[in-house]
């Protein structure tokens, strides 16, 4: 007789190798992982598998801080199962594992965002108990590009401002270098405070943007890009990269010499590298949802990746499985007040 089982994995490769035959996203990763523990974070590696070892799926679970030393459970663009497989009786497995850390834990509940995209809505979290919100961590929409056509076909299907752009910053003498490490971190850095100030928005602290070069850039998951003209740095962007596919993480630009174009030149460079290394896909990290208007705080940001082309992709978004019912609700009246941040 075959029945489904569920363990905690410690290993890298029996963890990751699930993920890159699946296609896994990078937050589910074995690396992405090490990088949350480097920022302070209880990290659970969940598998779930056949008595006679067929692997089914996998989930990385996440303990995230809120005030008053509360916490929550975060499963980021997970759990990620095989295809052909009973989701219900996969989720309620992992589901039974969690509750069981649950009690020494004690979080007020589980979050999940699965890649799991609207045309292909082959199960709903909310048959497994969870509750749709109506907010996210992670962008419900996003554009991706095939990096299978040429260098060409790229090129050619974006918008005739886009290849203007990066044809003009390449004109001006911009130049783009890679780093896998977190040694140029602090220039990163000072590009995001220009651009928080500028775009009124909050961004990660220091320590968050090193540990995640210092661990995903040394294991080959990350780079760094950074643009400038005359060693003056003008545009940076962290991209990362996993199971064929690489996403764009972080962005930043500087309030000098804007027509350069060097934020074009920054993803043209990370499009080509991620091809150059066998990439299958160039995700841009998140756009705003189909329908928002110009008033969208990411409308800006959303027509420069729009620019590149490619194609949309809409994810089912964020859902919420309620462990203790008071907190909860407190927690959502205190998150309406804007009284504290949620990561």
């Amino acid at each position: 007789m075959i029945f489904m089982q569920v363990f905690e994995i410690f290993e890298r490769t029996a963890y990751d190798k699930f993920l890159l035959n699946h296609g896994g996203p990078l937050l589910q990763s074995f690396e992405w992982g090490e990088f949350q523990k480097k920022m302070g974070r209880k990290v659970w590696r969940l598998q779930v598998s056949t008595n006679v070892g067929k692997v089914l799926a996998a989930a990385t679970v996440l303990k995230m801080p809120l005030p008053r030393g509360l916490s929550y459970f975060y499963c980021p663009r997970g759990p990620v199962l095989a295809q052909s497989v009973n989701a219900e009786k996969v989720w309620g497995l992992i589901l039974d594992k969690l509750s069981d850390l649950t009690i020494g834990e004690r979080p007020i509940f589980f979050r999940v965002d699965p890649e799991i995209s609207v045309a292909d809505n082959w199960f709903s979290p909310t048959s497994a108990g969870f509750k749709k919100i109506s907010w996210e961590i992670q962008p419900q929409a996003t554009r991706v590009l095939d990096l299978t056509l040429s260098e060409g076909q790229l090129l050619h299907q974006a918008k005739p401002k886009t290849r203007y752009n990066i044809h003009l910053a390449q004109k001006k003498g911009v130049s783009v270098m890679e780093y896998r490490n977190g040694s140029q971190v602090k220039v990163f850095w000072d590009l995001m405070k220009s651009t928080t100030t500028r775009d009124r928005f909050s961004a990660h602290p220091y320590l968050y943007y090193f540990n995640l070069m210092e661990v995903l850039g040394k294991a080959g998951q990350a780079g760094l890009f950074v643009a400038s003209y005359q060693r003056r740095p003008l545009a940076a962007a962290i991209i990362g990269s996993f199971a064929g596919r690489t996403i764009y993480l972080h962005g930043a630009s500087s309030d000098r010499m804007r027509s350069a174009m060097a934020p074009y030149l920054v993803q043209w460079s990370a499009i080509l590298s991620a091809k150059a290394r066998g990439d299958r896909v160039y995700d841009f990290g998140g756009i705003a949802p189909a329908g928002a208007g110009s008033n969208h705080p990411w409308a800006g940001i959303t027509r420069f990746k729009n620019g590149f082309g490619g194609s949309e992709l809409a994810y089912l978004g964020a859902y919420d499985l309620v462990y203790n019912s008071l907190w909860y609700q407190l927690y959502r009246f205190a998150r309406q007040l804007n009284r504290f941040r949620i990561l």
